[in-house]
């Protein structure tokens, strides 16, 4: 056996492994996620065929709110409104926000624009079953939707619309509505990654975004909610954002056959 030659194909074979998992973690999203020190990469722009709209005049994202029975209420989190095709508004918010577990029970959930409670809307009913806190990378399991009674007095400019796509594009520009210290804030970013469980977002601006998951972001385009703020992570010095796809939150809506008192529901 010619042991030179057998050492020399060993070599040649592991070099070509090692160059196989180099250019997995560094030419594909799932490798880089990998690499916290490597920049994310931004896909080109992309050509969107979705008529263009103007961005909302209102802050979009509102202050969540939680009261447990017996209690007043605290400050937990954000939400925001929007209308299905037919008409009906539906809130929504973060599971990981919530618990509904703990004793004394929760009773209501409201939506502010104040760091002061003065709700926009007081939810005591879910529509459909909550989900639960994302503890991997599908971001579509982590929410809570509200029934809005259809007789409830809304400031119309604080209902955003859905973008009828579901999900963005790779690289489309978007912008996250919130509301910090009662001020209405924007933060520019361009969509990173797009799939049905999750879409992550490479932020412009480098902030602290603990606290504002539930927030919903923009579609610079068309002006239409794209995803709603779950979780968030740090990669090359910039802030990544995962969304939860609005086509997932509607269909989530539409299908809901149940409506349970907030107080009466258990998991």
């Amino acid at each position: 056996m010619n042991v030179r030659f057998v050492v020399r194909g060993s070599l040649l074979a592991l070099i070509v492994v090692l160059a196989a998992l180099a250019a997995v973690l560094l030419f594909t999203e799932q490798g880089r996620r990998l690499l916290p020190t490597t920049p994310p990469e931004v896909p080109a722009a992309p050509v969107i065929t979705a008529p263009r709209g103007p961005l909302p005049n209102s802050p979009g994202g509102l202050i969540e709110w939680t009261r447990y029975d017996g209690g007043s209420y605290n400050p937990a989190g954000h939400g925001f409104l929007f209308r299905l095709a037919n008409g009906q508004v539906v809130g929504v918010t973060t599971a990981h926000s919530l618990s509904f577990e703990v004793q004394p029970p929760l009773r209501h959930i409201a939506l502010a624009l104040h760091e002061q409670t003065q709700p926009v809307i007081q939810f005591d009913t879910l529509r459909g079953t909550p989900g639960v806190a994302r503890s991997g990378e599908d971001m579509s399991v982590d929410y809570v939707l509200l029934n809005v009674p259809t007789e409830a007095a809304l400031d119309p400019t604080l209902i955003l619309d859905p973008d009828p796509r579901g999900l963005p594009q790779a690289g489309e520009r978007v912008v996250l509505y919130t509301l910090i210290n009662d001020q209405a804030r924007r933060f520019d970013g361009a969509v990173l990654s797009v799939d049905p469980t999750a879409v992550w977002v490479v932020m412009d601006e480098v902030f602290d975004p603990g606290g504002l998951s539930g927030s919903p972001f923009i579609s610079q385009h068309t002006g239409q909610v794209i995803g709603m703020a779950i979780a968030t992570t740090r990669r090359g010095g910039k802030v990544l954002l995962g969304l939860h796809p609005i086509g997932s939150l509607v269909e989530k809506a539409l299908k809901a056959q149940t409506f349970p008192k907030i107080i009466d529901y258990r998991r």
